[in-house]
């Protein structure tokens, strides 16, 4: 094995480690091989499994994800190991090699199948599963099934657990037990707090400036675009020196600390 493909497996493997131990809804269950080749990653996201003729809404999933040995000249094959119900998504292989660009981390391809999972990113016009590219195009009100973001950096939300949808007359009402996991309510609510203070006792509210005209980016935002595909997006202000997904071509955004956007 040459040197490069070691450093660059050796590279993956300490990002995707980070990845994972700061995302809140991904766990990584084995990494085997030294430096690693082949990856199980467990999703905590709500989709869609296929069980007789009834769709039943499902919160884990695993997923295999093996270096071949021309990686990364070559995509890695990916492979669910429970069944999920996507237009893009067979059970012999994940759709992933139509964005793969061999500068892309292991982590971001992590990221990317975990929304092909939350069905915020899929592609009915040339499916793996005919039957659920159907049922995309006649369900694109409902969807996504999850909103959660798979960028560390933008997801506070994903902190907290998948939350029940209402039932919907072409999903089961009665899933798995793993598939409806329990909203829980915490102990420590900041609205009860601020009720139990009397109002004479509360601190005035701070003066927030009303933005000016000549603030470009407080009314307008931020301009930047994906170097990738040149998509032109306007970003709030308050995203400046993040990281974003071009919705386009899936490529990672890193919005620029000033206004001056690309």
């Amino acid at each position: 094995m040459s040197t490069i493909r070691l450093r660059r497996l050796a590279a993956d493997h300490q990002k995707l480690r980070e990845y994972t131990d700061r995302h809140p809804r991904l766990e990584l269950l084995a990494a085997d091989g030294d430096p690693p080749e082949r990856y199980v990653i467990e999703y905590k996201i709500r989709s869609l499994r296929q069980v007789g003729e009834e769709l039943r809404e499902v919160s884990r999933h695993q997923v295999e994800i093996v270096l071949p040995r021309d990686y990364p000249r070559m995509a890695p094959q990916c492979r669910m190991l429970t069944p999920v119900f996507h237009p893009n998504i067979a059970p012999h292989a994940i759709c992933v090699g139509d964005h793969w660009s061999a500068g892309e981390p292991i982590w971001g391809l992590v990221a990317r199948i975990g929304e092909m999972l939350a069905w915020q990113s899929y592609n009915v016009k040339s499916p793996l599963n005919g039957e659920a590219a159907r049922w995309a195009e006649q369900n694109r009100d409902d969807l996504p099934l999850d909103p959660v973001s798979l960028l560390v950096d933008l997801a506070p939300s994903a902190t907290t657990a998948p939350t029940p949808r209402t039932s919907d007359a072409r999903i089961s009402a009665s899933p798995e037990p793993e598939s409806r996991p329990t909203q829980r309510q915490s102990p420590l609510d900041p609205q009860a707090s601020w009720d139990a203070v009397p109002k004479t006792a509360r601190p005035a509210p701070p003066v927030t400036p009303t933005p000016t005209p000549a603030d470009p980016a407080a009314d307008l935002g931020l301009a930047i675009q994906c170097p990738q595909c040149q998509e032109k997006y306007r970003v709030a202000a308050s995203l400046a020196g993040k990281r974003v997904r071009c919705r386009k071509c899936q490529a990672i955004l890193q919005i620029p600390a000033s206004g001056d956007g690309a």
